[in-house]
């Protein structure tokens, strides 16, 4: 069976980019040099973290692999709602010794800044999280010569992508 992502990767297994530190270069190198598609998360990292993450990986491995990006959030909808829902949390956060997140963060995370290091070193695949981006950003990787990804969670993110997405 052949498909783009057996075109990228012999195996088609895909590294989950999981933010927060899990997503290191050595796990996505590992993965990408076994056959299946490593990926770098770019969550909660700088544009220059980022990077710095890239150009490591690239002295471990030859092989494709992705970088993963979060979209901006549009604004909270109702911030009463949140600080309702946050004080129903903090038993739970006092329960595990933890504090609660703030709530705005994470919105921007710094997009356009990854975006532009993404379009002046390209990788081989980028893929996106919580939303779908423009159909401009998914053409400019293209032309890059990056294969995108969505992370489509309705019909109408599905639809939204489903031509550029495929399209290398």
């Amino acid at each position: 069976m052949s498909s783009v992502l057996t075109d990228i990767c012999p195996h088609p297994v895909v590294q989950a980019p999981m933010a927060g530190g899990v997503a290191v270069p050595q796990l996505a190198a590992a993965v990408s040099e076994a056959g299946g598609l490593g990926f770098l998360a770019a969550g909660y990292k700088t544009a220059d973290g980022m990077y710095q993450e890239i150009k490591q990986l690239r002295g471990l491995t030859s092989r494709p692999f992705g970088v993963n990006l979060f979209l901006p959030q549009p604004e909270t909808p109702d911030p009463a709602a949140v600080g309702v829902y946050a004080h129903q949390l903090a038993g739970e956060a006092s329960w595990y010794e933890t504090e609660l997140g703030d709530p705005d963060s994470g919105r921007d995370d710094g997009y356009d800044a990854k975006l532009a290091v993404l379009l002046d070193n390209p990788v081989p695949v980028v893929s996106f999280h919580f939303g779908v981006p423009a159909r401009e950003v998914l053409d400019s990787l293209r032309r890059a010569g990056t294969f995108t990804l969505v992370t489509a969670t309705t019909a109408e993110e599905a639809r939204a992508v489903e031509g550029p997405a495929r399209t290398r």
